[in-house]
């Protein structure tokens, strides 16, 4: 008995722990930090929707979101999910550290290592302008230093030492920030950086509502609301028709106050851009989560206002003549492009966006940059509404509606891209309704796309529903209905061009098909996380290539053969072996 069971244990190492360590091991070259041993090359959007490694091979990277969005000036709420609200001290400012007390302000090693062994080599990690750029002590809401009315045509004064920007707290949080990117970077995860928001900023929080909550984001200093009242709406989603929350929007579209806006948030951006030009775990930047204000539901007003803020009166003109903007000629994407030439840029549509609207950036007027990504959310359910939770019907249909609308204006948004910018799904689920779940990381593999679920932990999200973390903070163990949907198997760099792919997690089918690119000789890499699936194993039929990997490998390695034109792959769960 005792050597039946060392047997099994044997077995059980080798189809779980070994190939772990496998996985590491076969993709350094893709996905590691710098190192004299191993300097992955920057990770490129040529063109199409897939982005591109140094070697040629189309990418399609899974992962999850992680964003603190929490002040040092904010304590835990006693409600489901802790939400953070305004009061008490001494935690870190908007960014996560592996030695905070706190779950909510924590991330791990051993986090990190549970997303890898989900099979996740991406992360979308949130950064908060009102931790990069606070302003000084004594600013505030509407100060009038920052939101007089700024006339057009006339320069913006000079603020002296009321100047909000700091270089050395830029830095001093872009260090903490740091420490996160290197924990991921050793479990070879890679990094979008993501200024993010919701509701506008810091100022906006209703600790009555239902759940009580708070806005993150903008510092005080940058708010400006034209004297119209918060009216404290009982859901966060209503700060998106709230006067006050939409005014303090409007005045950065138009950058039509006195601190230039614009001009101090592309500061920031170039100073993030300088801090991680270099850095190879960090795969670009995305601009602003989920952009909204009062133009938002005039689609196409907005989008000549956000096109503007995106490209500047010089790369937009038509977009910033008809929008009135106040922009700066260079906008955000080619601010940020002088300062970083390797890095790639994801821009947002907007908000609505996520739940079915259509838009037009990049389409209407041409966005003519390159490395561009568009980074797109895919909801259920009504906006406004807090569910937490998409059981309804009328869910996936509108998930589809949204997916339908990105496939179809991403090849027609014109960059200096052949085919148009890259593409992101970077954000889903924040549920634990695991039917919906999988129906998006379904139309997801159906369009051969990237993703980042949201999200990794809750961390007393202010804005979030109580149950979307993925990881238990205090176990560090995923939710296992959502991990067993969400631990696919997928084609992580294919040499040639994937044209279709599905993984069904009940019965573990996975099957895969991709032309071949002659020109590309490094294998195609197939992701399998053994911690999930294929318990005893699995077995591989493939035609136009062979099999290099050895046998239950975490990463299934092809070499494409001479001559092929197409590949196809079909992997299926080995059958248990019973005892005789």
């Amino acid at each position: 008995m005792a050597a039946r069971r060392i047997l099994r244990e044997a077995r059980r190492y080798a189809l779980v722990v070994a190939p772990a360590v496998a996985v590491a091991l076969q993709t350094l070259h893709l996905v590691m930090p710098a190192t004299a041993q191993a300097r992955p090359a920057y990770v490129r959007a040529p063109g199409g929707p897939f982005m591109v490694d140094g070697q040629g091979r189309r990418l399609e990277l899974h992962g999850a979101n992680l964003v603190a969005k929490c002040g040092s000036d904010t304590h835990p709420s006693t409600v489901a999910g802790s939400p953070c609200l305004p009061g008490g001290h001494g935690h870190p400012n908007y960014v996560l550290t592996p030695d905070a007390r706190d779950p909510g302000w924590r991330f791990t090693a051993r986090d990190a290592t549970a997303l890898h062994r989900l099979g996740f080599t991406l992360v979308r990690l949130g950064v908060i302008w009102a931790g990069l750029e606070p302003g000084p002590k004594a600013a505030h809401e509407n100060d009038s230093t920052y939101c007089a009315q700024h006339l057009p045509g006339t320069p913006f004064p000079n603020l002296g030492n009321r100047d909000p920007y700091s270089q050395t707290k830029l830095e001093a949080y872009l260090d903490k920030v740091d420490r996160i990117v290197g924990l991921l970077a050793r479990a070879h995860i890679r990094v979008v950086i993501d200024m993010h928001q919701d509701g506008w900023g810091r100022p906006f929080a209703n600790p009555d509502g239902s759940p009580p909550w708070m806005s993150e984001g903008a510092p005080a200093w940058a708010t400006c609301t034209m004297g119209f009242p918060f009216q404290k709406p009982d859901h966060w989603q209503g700060a998106y028709t709230d006067p006050a929350v939409n005014a303090a929007l409007d005045h950065l579209w138009e950058n039509d106050v006195a601190v230039d806006l614009q001009g101090q948030f592309i500061r920031v951006w170039k100073g993030i851009a300088s801090h991680y030009a270099h850095n190879r775990s960090v795969i670009g930047y995305e601009l602003f989560n989920e952009p909204s204000g009062p133009e938002a539901v005039s689609p196409a007003q907005f989008d000549r206002q956000l096109q503007c803020f995106y490209a500047g009166s010089s790369y937009a003109p038509a977009s910033c003549a008809s929008s009135g903007s106040q922009a700066p000629p260079a906008g955000l994407i080619p601010a940020i492009q002088s300062a970083d030439s390797h890095h790639l840029v994801f821009y947002e549509a907007p908000v609505l966006t996520d739940f079915g609207s259509p838009e037009t950036i990049g389409i209407a007027e041409p966005l003519h940059f390159p490395r561009l990504a568009i980074s797109f959310h895919d909801y259920g359910g009504v906006p406004g509404q807090s569910t937490f939770e998409c059981s309804q019907p009328n869910c996936s249909t509108q998930e589809d509606t949204t997916m339908s609308n990105f496939t179809s204006e991403r090849p027609a948004t014109q960059t200096s891209q052949p085919g148009g910018p890259a593409w992101l799904l970077s954000e889903f689920g924040a549920e634990k309704y695991v039917p919906d779940i999988s129906h998006v990381a379904a139309l997801a593999d159906s369009n051969l796309l990237s993703w980042t679920y949201w999200s990794a932990l809750q961390l007393h999200d202010p804005t979030g529903g109580p149950y979307e973390g993925l990881l238990n903070p205090r176990t560090h163990r995923p939710d296992r209905a959502r991990a067993r949907v969400l631990a696919r198997v997928y084609p992580l760099a294919t040499a040639g061009t994937p044209t279709s792919q599905s993984f069904d997690p009940g019965t573990q089918a996975f099957d895969f098909t991709y032309t071949v690119d002659p020109s590309v000789h490094a294998p195609t890499l197939i992701s399998i996380p053994l911690a999930y699936h294929y318990r005893h194993g699995y077995k591989v039929k493939v035609t136009g290539a062979r099999v290099t990997s050895r046998r239950n490998a975490a990463i299934l390695k092809l070499r494409n053969k001479p001559g092929a034109q197409t590949v196809t792959v079909r992997v299926r769960p080995r059958p248990r072996r019973h005892p005789h």
